[in-house]
């Protein structure tokens, strides 16, 4: 039997055990693991039907937000590589970062969509405005796709990029397995935290 080490399992797993239970928290607004499950599953299913294939890089370009996890995992979960990108950036840096990176489509937040949109058209790239009201809208007409694609431990899941003070930005690859073990190494972390000598 294939073992999926996708980082996008976490989702899935959480999801089946604890559906109910607040995942994301912003302000005065929650959401459920299902919910979160659910509008990723979405992207996924809107990424497929704009033809993304494994190992397509899709940028990210948005503030703390509720909804980045759900393109985040959303991306992840269809198998393409995500390159977060800092929101405050240039068209030209836009550009810059989608054609090093290679990727050919951008999800940005709607407070920061002419210069993302702009940077896309220099790269040749696509662009999806987020907000809270068209974003859900167009979320509802995707076929949500609850599969999770494969991926090894040394398939590359998110792209990085250094602040580029010297010169160009580079983008450092972290794979599933890199992710994974950071999430495992988290969560026993935090399980030895609460252990204390003498208490049962």
């Amino acid at each position: 039997m294939t073992i999926v080490t996708n980082l996008a399992k976490n989702l899935t797993d959480t999801t089946r055990a604890h559906a109910s239970r607040v995942a994301v928290r912003v302000d005065d607004a929650a959401m459920t693991y299902r919910a979160l499950d659910d509008a990723s599953a979405r992207v996924a299913g809107l990424l497929h039907e704009r033809g993304l294939k494994p190992g397509d890089r899709v940028g990210l370009m948005m503030p703390n937000v509720a909804e980045v996890p759900v393109v985040y995992y959303g991306v992840l979960r269809a198998g393409g590589v995500v390159v977060p990108m800092n929101p405050l950036l240039k068209a030209r840096e836009v550009a810059y970062y989608l054609g090093d990176s290679g990727a050919g489509l951008i999800f940005a937040w709607h407070a920061f969509a002419d210069q993302a949109r702009s940077g896309a058209e220099q790269a040749d790239a696509e662009s999806i405005v987020v907000d809270a009201v068209a974003f859900p809208d167009l979320l509802a007409s995707a076929t949500p796709d609850y599969q999770v694609a494969d991926a090894g431990d040394e398939d590359t899941a998110v792209i990085l990029y250094t602040s580029g003070t010297t010169g160009h930005p580079k983008g450092a690859e972290l794979t599933h397995g890199n992710l994974r073990c950071s999430t495992c190494s988290g969560r026993r972390s935090r399980s030895t935290s609460r252990w204390r000598p003498g208490r049962a």
